[in-house]
């Protein structure tokens, strides 16, 4: 059971990180300055991720 558990882990860890990666793509194809985008914290660009998903 520790390794299905192990491979669900793994599975939303890289499911996170890909969303993360479209979302700042789509950041820097709104014309968001790459500064701005490395200045924004992990809490920023969550709550951003999580807004692009309720629209």
């Amino acid at each position: 059971m520790d390794g299905k558990n192990d491979g669900i882990a793994l599975g939303m860890a890289k499911g996170v990180a890909q969303g993360r990666a479209s979302l700042v793509l789509d950041m820097i194809k709104d014309g968001l300055e790459i500064g701005t985008i490395a200045r924004m914290s992990v809490e920023q660009v969550n709550e951003l991720g999580r807004k692009a998903v309720l629209e």
